[in-house]
């Protein structure tokens, strides 16, 4: 009994008649242009894309910086005096300068690669 329904549960068969039936129907408005597909990134080259990318990630880093800053001298003043600590807080202020300034000149780097590269705007 058992076998007999696992083999009546993969051996149905799927009904592809409406789905045929729906290609069918809307693949001659796709080959004549009528049924347009919306842009949803609303950037029509590949550099824009880039540049939203860039854009958004600056913004984040910016808005981050300011509390990884906070974090590193919370972890300072905590250290209590064990050298370790201050020295692993010290180091913390200094990456998030380093990463802070390489975001700040972030465009002006892809616009030396974009020039470097020949691509045109």
């Amino acid at each position: 009994m058992r076998e007999k329904l696992i083999s009546l549960i993969y051996m149905k068969k799927i009904n592809l008649k409406p789905l045929l039936f729906l290609f069918l129907l809307f693949v001659p408005f796709l080959v004549s242009g009528q049924v347009t597909i919306p842009n949803p990134l609303g950037y029509d080259t590949f550099g824009e894309v880039i540049n939203a990318i860039v854009v958004f990630i600056r913004n984040v880093a910016l808005a981050l910086a300011p509390l990884v800053f906070i974090y590193a001298g919370l972890k300072y003043f905590f250290s209590g005096g064990d050298p370790k600590e201050a020295q692993k807080a010290a180091d913390l202020i200094k990456w998030a300068i380093i990463g802070l300034a390489i975001i700040l000149i972030a465009n002006g780097i892809t616009s030396v690669i974009i020039d470097v590269m020949g691509v045109n705007n």
